[in-house]
């Protein structure tokens, strides 16, 4: 809109010009609450794929490339438990997994599947040495080598790092971390709320059992409340005044609240072992009796985090690479916020190729 506060002219004028921006307001706001209303949600995760293993609801999928993968050294994806595989696939020309399946690289991602009341006892280790670690040696036996890059993502960087500290083999060659926080001293709101003797995760845990979908989507959001239930609606709004075309803001909508349910015992260690008692960092964590040792990791490192990320503060990524024994390791921020790294202009333009490059000579 006009971003002139007072008009000038004849009363007339003046009248016929409130008149126009009045009749701009109602139409943006007609097609602002019909596409909340009644476009449906966009399609995600268009890269062409195929299973190529199963353990129970979860899938390991391999990317697709009409030309074939250039570099030896295949890469596996880890996302976290609350999102869906199609966060890191969103949109033809806006998805990282695309754009490492073009630049030659051999791609491949473990979908944790929907989980549902038969899942909540599934814990950490579970996760880390029944599906990742299956996972990995699937990656190994189809692309026909010994070694793999791993790309973790938010938690599903968390859960990387765990494994890397328990399984010497295959040989995890490069790590890389997107937002993947380790170090839980300091992790912004997040340390104050679970701090609180109010926020009891035991009694959560034992109440639902399977932890709803809805309640850590409020948590979340209620870490930038004003940006998230507010704002979210008024960019859409401005997008439409503006003529800028809005399906990135569906897709991204789409992303945020299409979230999964939260195994009860995963959730359990989330808050207590690796939050609260911040036990990952501190060699503490025991999963099946083995402790996680980061220092054990020797694979290249590369650590990524967004200076405006409130989510994964900057420091709980960086932490990593004073962890690990690890002699190639690199660390970088980007002005943006938690989704910013893997969804928007500047992950298309610095954060994917930082990733493919990154990769690429190192493969």
């Amino acid at each position: 809109m006009n971003k002139e506060m007072f008009f000038t002219g004849s009363a007339d004028e003046v009248g016929e010009k409130l008149q126009e921006r009045y009749d701009r307001m109602l139409e943006n706001t007609r097609k602002w609450a019909e596409i909340l209303t009644f476009d449906p949600d966009p399609q995600t995760g268009m890269t062409p794929k195929e299973t190529v293993w199963r353990k129970n609801k979860s899938r390991l999928y391999r990317y697709v490339s009409p030309h074939g993968p250039r570099y030896k050294t295949p890469v596996l994806i880890l996302y976290a438990l609350i999102n869906k595989a199609y966060i890191l696939d969103l949109t033809p020309g806006m998805s990282l997994v695309e754009y490492l399946v073009e630049q030659g690289l051999d791609v491949y991602m473990l979908e944790w599947g929907e989980f549902e009341w038969e899942d909540r006892n599934l814990s950490f280790a579970d996760l880390v040495m029944d599906y990742i670690a299956m996972a990995v040696r699937k990656v190994c036996q189809f692309s026909r080598c010994d070694e793999l890059s791993i790309i973790g993502y938010c938690m599903g960087g968390t859960m990387a790092a765990m494994y890397a500290a328990l399984f010497p083999f295959p040989h995890i060659k490069n790590i890389t971390f997107i937002a993947a926080p380790v170090d839980f001293s300091d992790a912004g709101a997040s340390s104050a709320w679970f701090a609180s003797d109010k926020f009891d995760p035991d009694k959560i845990v034992d109440t639902f059992k399977l932890i709803p979908s809805n309640f850590i989507d409020y948590g979340v959001k209620m870490l930038n409340p004003v940006n998230n239930f507010w704002g979210t609606y008024t960019r859409l709004w401005k997008m439409i005044d503006e003529d800028v075309p809005v399906q990135s803001w569906k897709v991204l909508n789409k992303w945020v609240n299409d979230n999964m349910n939260f195994p009860g015992e995963a959730y359990r260690q989330w808050i207590k072992d690796i939050y609260v008692e911040n036990k990952l960092i501190n060699k503490e964590l025991q999963l099946r009796g083995h402790r996680v040792d980061l220092a054990r990791i020797e694979a290249n490192i590369l650590s990524l985090a967004g200076k405006q990320d409130h989510i994964v503060l900057p420091g709980q990524a960086r932490a990593i690479l004073d962890a690990v024994s690890s002699k190639d390791k690199e660390f970088k921020e980007f002005p943006v916020g938690h989704g910013g790294l893997v969804f928007g202009s500047l992950a298309k333009k610095e954060v994917y190729p930082a990733i493919g490059n990154w990769l690429k000579e190192r493969s």
